[in-house]
């Protein structure tokens, strides 16, 4: 009667082991349903050097737009269409812009770089009401870790945290949801910030919405072990299994006696 005991003990012993409890895979485990909570719109983006602008500008007349744009592509009819510029911002912060040569757009905004420009064309006398078009180019958010690494390209100038969990692929109990780092560039200097993704709390945090490259570190869940060990376990937890159910059987058989 003992061994049967010590055996069932056993059993659910391993059994628990082997368990992940869903509370503690978790997200948002402390938000309550039905109590509305601040939310804080997505922070416009502040250029930095290193990032690369796409600058296209348009005229109602096209060819008075010609000199601000790459290059010039004319059909055999005439008509005059433009290519567009790709910049990047130097060590200095700065692009050489056509016509209005050196312009320091560190720390501004896409909306920021659009006005200032279409402003500049437009009080120098070149342009009436001039349209200028700015997309970030290089806007991208590495995620490495205890998931598929991949370099996420964001299309919108927007990304949460959460959405750059969720383009990985991984099993969610290899990762440390309560302990996600997140590696960031801020005035030449690199911060690495912790965010809980169980709390709350997460959306308050400075890196819940992701800045041009941004680094996510998706640690790792407890210990591993390699791939050998884990099928050297897995075989001694089926032998164990196959010797528990004769040792059982065993016992059975015998008390019948």
């Amino acid at each position: 009667m003992r061994k049967r005991i010590s055996l069932a003990i056993l059993a659910v012993g391993l059994a628990a082991v082997s368990c992940v409890t869903p509370y503690s895979l978790a997200y948002l485990r402390d938000m309550e349903y039905n109590k509305p909570y601040d939310a804080p719109p997505a922070p416009e983006l502040r250029l930095q050097p290193g990032d690369r602008l796409r600058i296209q500008v348009f005229s109602e007349d096209p060819t008075l737009a010609v000199p601000f744009n790459a290059g010039i592509i004319t059909s055999e009819g005439g008509t005059v269409a433009t290519m567009m510029n790709t910049y990047t911002l130097d060590k200095e912060g700065s692009i050489d812009f056509p016509v209005l040569g050196t312009l320091h757009i560190e720390g501004n905004t896409i909306k920021e770089v659009k006005d200032r420009i279409s402003g500049q064309i437009q009080d120098l006398g070149y342009i009436k009401n001039p349209v200028v078009n700015v997309n970030m180019d290089n806007f991208t958010v590495t995620v490495i870790g205890e998931m598929y690494p991949h370099v996420v390209t964001v299309a919108n100038e927007s990304m949460t945290l959460l959405e750059a969990i969720v383009s990985g692929t991984t099993a969610r109990e290899q990762v440390r949801i309560s302990d996600v780092m997140v590696v960031r560039v801020e005035n030449g200097k690199r911060t690495a910030y912790s965010v809980n993704l169980q709390s709350k709390d997460l959306f308050m945090s400075p890196v819940y919405y992701l800045r041009q490259n941004d680094i996510v570190y998706a640690k790792p869940k407890g210990w591993r072990v390699s791939t050998n060990f884990q099928t050297l376990i897995g075989l001694i937890g089926t032998g164990m299994n196959f010797a528990t159910m004769i040792t059982t059987l065993t016992l059975y058989f015998r008390d019948k006696k």
